[in-house]
């Protein structure tokens, strides 16, 4: 895993603020001899403490964001390679509507673990149907589209309707 340079950098900053609130903390009190104020001593160092931790958490979060988006980029890369090399076709049927480039994704990435081969519109909007290829055995779901994910129908009667329209078609 390679190191964020820029959290380094904030660490580095958060380090050397705590350190010189310090330093600045006793210097200012050690300038006076007669009289020893330890409320400066106390300004400086906290100020310097609080400003240094500031850092160090922004400097924490993004070496956070880093590892996560380091675990994450080798599955896009992965399924973006997968998405070439089995190209799916998608359908374009006189269904009076057309799937996004959202709802593409949100397949994708809901049937992640399976080889999708088609994904056809169905007239009725917001519903396709998925075609999957398993070994040398094809099969398909009808799903919903329209709503946050991507959900199974569970009605008979849309998923009967759907795989009907599609054998007449092919």
């Amino acid at each position: 895993m390679t190191e964020n340079m820029i959290a380094k950098i904030l660490f580095i900053i958060g380090v050397a603020q705590m350190a010189g609130g310090l330093i600045i903390g006793i210097t200012a009190v050690s300038v006076n001899y007669y009289m020893v104020s330890w409320s400066i001593f106390f300004a400086w160092a906290g100020g310097g403490f609080v400003s240094g931790m500031l850092f160090i958490g922004f400097a924490e979060n993004i070496r956070l964001l880093h590892r996560i988006n380091e675990k994450t980029a080798p599955l896009e890369r992965k399924s973006k390679q997968v998405r070439n090399m089995a190209d799916p076709k998608i359908e374009t049927l006189e269904t009076g509507w057309t799937l996004g480039e959202d709802e593409k994704a949100k397949v994708y990435e809901t049937y992640q673990d399976e080889t999708i081969v088609e994904i056809v519109p169905s007239p009725k909007e917001d519903y396709c149907l998925i075609r999957f290829q398993s070994g040398d055995e094809f099969y398909v779901k009808v799903v919903y589209v329209g709503g946050f994910g991507v959900q199974e129908t569970d009605d008979t009667g849309i998923r009967q309707s759907i795989i009907q329209w599609y054998n007449e078609k092919y």
